[in-house]
């Protein structure tokens, strides 16, 4: 007698939710490139860091923008020195601990964020245009699950 595949076996790579999901990073990434066109002097890490930075109220440190992003320290920190040159962040020291510079949008960032919030939200509704609101609120409670079991089950000790 044959044996029933079980859903939680890997049957073939492009079936696999890890597939998936890096398919659809692609080509949110992709999108975001186009998005950034009229703004050469952006790159997606300056993209990642005007996001964090423009939708808080408070400053915030480049250590926490890549917790966020779960990105390179050091990319994010090129990005954002990318940025305090071109005038849309500003950089403060953080007077509690010396080593760390805060962030905080200029009023030219902050509109720029704005601009990019509203291509965001265009991107968002494209990409879940045939999606009921329940299903779109399942989604979020159901990648939320898989990134906190990623989180917990896949640590190489």
């Amino acid at each position: 007698m044959p044996r029933t595949k079980n859903i939680r076996d890997f049957q073939y790579f492009q079936n696999s939710i890890g597939f998936k999901i890096n398919k659809i990073s692609k080509e949110l990434k992709r999108y975001s490139s186009k998005m950034i066109d009229q703004y050469p002097f952006l790159g997606i890490p300056e993209l990642f860091s005007l996001n964090v930075i423009g939708a808080n109220e408070k400053e915030v440190s480049i250590k926490y923008i890549a917790s966020v992003h779960w990105a390179d320290q050091a990319e994010i920190s090129r990005g954002v020195q990318r940025l305090v040159k071109l005038g849309l962040v500003k950089k403060t020291i953080d007077e509690n601990d010396l080593r760390y510079s805060l962030l905080k949008t200029t009023a030219e960032g902050k509109q720029m964020h704005n601009e990019l919030i509203k291509k965001q939200t265009e991107r968002n509704k494209k990409l879940l245009k045939d999606f009921s609101d329940e299903e779109i609120n399942l989604l979020q409670k159901l990648l939320n699950k898989l990134l906190l079991s990623s989180q917990k089950y896949l640590i190489f000790n």
